[in-house]
């Protein structure tokens, strides 16, 4: 299973899978992809990406849309990732905060496939990222668009096991 393919060769997969040009399309493409629930976008990710184990969308957005200066945005390496999904064994439910694209989840998944998540991120952008990797992985999760501190609530995302993707729907 390869989980190390070069980021212009990863930027180059993922616009042909969406049918996109920049990097900047992608947010709103998965956006539309994931509301709409267009699984055929899920099945075109798969045949390229080929290893769910890995949060290909993370390397993309961490590096091109990733506020670093006003929100000190970094994403959770991959061995932190492993080590805190460990740390989690035996949860019914196991809550994400600040869940990025959701390379927790991710690899709490990959240990336990019928895992179901909790995902709370305060980021309105990084939320369809969230959303398509939890889809495409058939994550049963809830999704809290939020403010975490202030216990504010933008959107709310229930996000259903199905077949072989998930079914997004949004809740608020």
């Amino acid at each position: 299973m390869n989980n190390d393919i070069e980021l212009s060769d990863l930027i180059t997969k993922i616009n042909n899978v969406f049918d996109i040009h920049t990097t900047k399309e992608l947010t709103e493409k998965l956006k539309d992809i994931t509301l709409n629930n267009k699984k055929e976008y899920y099945e075109k990710f798969v045949d390229a990406v080929k290893n769910l184990e890995v949060d290909w969308l993370q390397k993309i957005y961490q590096y091109y849309e990733a506020d670093r200066e006003e929100k000190k945005q970094d994403y959770t390496p991959l061995s932190l990732a492993k080590l805190i999904s460990k740390l989690s064994d035996g949860d019914e439910i196991v809550t994400d905060l600040c869940s990025g694209s959701g390379s927790l989840t991710i690899q709490k998944w990959v240990a336990n496939k019928n895992q179901k998540f909790v995902c709370k991120e305060i980021d309105e952008n990084v939320i369809p990222y969230l959303l398509f990797n939890l889809a495409v992985r058939n994550i049963s999760a809830v999704v809290y668009n939020m403010d975490i501190l202030q216990d504010e609530v933008f959107h709310e995302y229930k996000i259903s096991s199905e077949e072989r993707f998930s079914k997004i729907e949004i809740i608020k």
